[in-house]
């Protein structure tokens, strides 16, 4: 039986999906951290590892090579990096040879997923963020993506470092006070908003940690915090002005199709306010619903790269086997 193999590996967490030349599931997997710029290349290639042997243990399979494989990174933006991943991929012995596998970034494979394989715009907001649009004529072009220390505006971490500003300035008087003080304190476990500080230089302060404040910043927003409530329409012109820049590029007569992907851009508190920002910074844009996840995104790619087009039948079946529990790993 052919097997295709499709790998979401994130800044959060890593999946795997196994499936047949028709987009039936066979199983699936998860693993930790696969940025190999914050878990190391023996780390990320763990969790691609992991996630790999829980899906093939799922589907009760050996360990045989797959058809084809196609593998959406965090932080792949160089040929090296492709490289690398390339090699690591052989070395897991998920492919037999070079040609059968493909390696790109994690917001192609969000397009791949959440549009079904049609030709449109993807923007990713989760731990990070970035956007990524590919037009009929098959050009591409991406708009952020440059990482925590010079980007990711609207991104999990760029909303919970603002809040730990929002509440510094409201505890030092140059703000107004906010709700966030106290959510930022018992979220990071401290006692007062120093010891933030400290953490932050010392390195015992991780990213995921500062990340998961988006929720906070949501949840206050939502009660009626004014502090947080601007830094979501911040967050939220960050993200459009991406998908702004994408469209101008690529499709400055069309209508593109967005679809939001990550767990930022999709929570359900902040999604609204991103549909809002994208009306006005790009109003011919159609925001569509996620067809499929993005690992289901990096199974489309690796069918297509085994030489399988995409169908509305392949498509409904990866759907149906990404709603079915028992096959999860």
């Amino acid at each position: 039986m052919a097997l295709y193999l499709g790998i979401d590996g994130g800044g959060t967490s890593t999946r795997a999906l196994l499936c047949d030349q028709r987009g039936r599931v066979l199983g699936t997997g998860s693993g930790g951290v696969a940025n190999h710029l914050h878990a190391g290349w023996d780390g990320a290639t763990q969790s691609v590892d992991s996630a790999v042997s829980a899906a093939r243990t799922a589907a009760g399979l050996s360990a045989a090579p797959c058809t084809a494989v196609f593998l959406g990174m965090a932080a792949t933006a160089s040929d090296e990096t492709r490289r690398r991943w390339g090699a690591a991929a052989l070395q897991l012995a998920l492919a037999a040879s070079p040609e059968a596998i493909g390696v790109d970034h994690d917001i192609r494979i969000a397009l791949a997923g959440g549009l079904a394989g049609r030709r449109g715009i993807a923007l990713i907001a989760g731990t990070g963020s970035a956007c990524y649009g590919r037009n009929a004529a098959g050009a591409t072009w991406q708009a952020g993506g440059w990482g925590s220390i010079l980007d990711d505006g609207g991104g999990g971490y760029w909303l919970g470092l603002r809040a730990v500003g929002a509440a510094i300035r409201g505890d030092d008087g140059r703000g107004p006070p906010t709700t966030l003080r106290e959510r930022v304190l018992a979220r990071l476990g401290v006692a007062n908003l120093r010891e933030i500080v400290t953490r932050l230089h010392d390195g015992t302060l991780a990213r995921h940690e500062m990340a998961r404040l988006a929720e906070d910043v949501m949840a206050c927003a939502a009660a009626g915090d004014c502090a947080a409530q601007e830094l979501l329409q911040r967050g939220a012109g960050e993200l459009a002005a991406m998908v702004r820049a994408v469209a101008n590029k690529l499709f400055p007569s069309e209508a593109p199709e967005v679809v939001l992907a990550g767990s930022t851009a999709t929570a359900p508190q902040f999604a609204p306010t991103i549909r809002a920002a994208l009306a006005l910074a790009v109003p011919a844009a159609r925001v569509e619903p996620a067809a499929l996840p993005p690992v289901s995104g990096a199974a489309l790619l690796a069918l297509e790269l085994g030489g399988v087009a995409a169908t509305p039948e392949i498509v409904a079946a990866l759907r149906a086997g990404e709603n079915c529990p028992d096959r999860r790993g």
